[in-house]
This record gives C-alpha cells, sequence and structure tokens, in this order.
C-alpha cells in the first residue's frame, strides 16, 4: 500500500548519524515516531519540528514561526554550545521575544517619502519602532 511504501522512506529518513568532535559517531533515531505519524497526530507543532529538520540552516524557520504565531512559544529558551570561541560548553539563553518583534520596521526613508503629516507617517510605522 502506499503508506507502507511512504514508511519505508520515513523510517530510512528518521534516522540520522553524524560525527563531533573526536570522530565520535553520534546516532539519532526517530524513525519510529515517523513511521507512527498518522493524520490524527500530526498538528502544528509536528510540521514545525519537521520542517526545521529539513530545511535546517536554510533560513526559513524565523518565518515560519511568525507565520504559525509560535515563535515566543518555540524559541523563548535555547541552548548554545558556548559563547567565545572554542568554548563547547552548553549554555542556556533566554530572551523575550514581544508581539512587535512578529513584524519588521518600515524603512525609514519610504515613510519619509510619504505625503503625510507627521503624525500619520508615525501611526503608519509598525507598532513599537
Amino acid at each position: 500500500s502506499a503508506r507502507e511504501l511512504i514508511n519505508v522512506i520515513r523510517g530510512r529518513a528518521g534516522k540520522w548519524r553524524w560525527n563531533n568532535n573526536g570522530n565520535v559517531a553520534k546516532v539519532e533515531d526517530n524513525s519510529a515516531a515517523m513511521i507512527a505519524a498518522t493524520p490524527a497526530t500530526i498538528d502544528i507543532n509536528y510540521i514545525l519540528a519537521e520542517r526545521s529538520r529539513e530545511y535546517y540552516a536554510e533560513g526559513y524557520r524565523r518565518f515560519d514561526l511568525i507565520r504559525t504565531q509560535k515563535w515566543a512559544e518555540l524559541s523563548t529558551t535555547f541552548s548554545i554550545s558556548g559563547i567565545n570561541y572554542g568554548d563547547h560548553t552548553p549554555v542556556t539563553v533566554t530572551r523575550t521575544i514581544t508581539p512587535n518583534l512578529y513584524l519588521r520596521p518600515i524603512p525609514q526613508g519610504q515613510i519619509d517619502g510619504m505625503q503625510m503629516t507627521d503624525e500619520e507617517k508615525k501611526a503608519y510605522q509598525n507598532p513599537g519602532y
């Protein structure tokens, strides 16, 4: 069946293998969860997690999180591997994502070029900028 064929691909795609410092092989196996996924269990968080793996480092993550209004929920706390070059000590970072950050500022040059009063220009700019 089509589901069996898809599950073969899901099983293969769910297994990750990579090397880190010292060429120590790391293996991550998410194949069981991927095979168990059905339309009833797939929600927006499942889709966002899959897209984060599929499009890693391609610049789509922030736009996906903003579009789905999940940015503050999923990106407030994260871990990085050290702050300074060569420092691999895990550090947990917490940031505050305010509602105005979901929108970008309208470039000031564009606003200055509009034929509006100063008050109208201030109202035209996105909140928080």
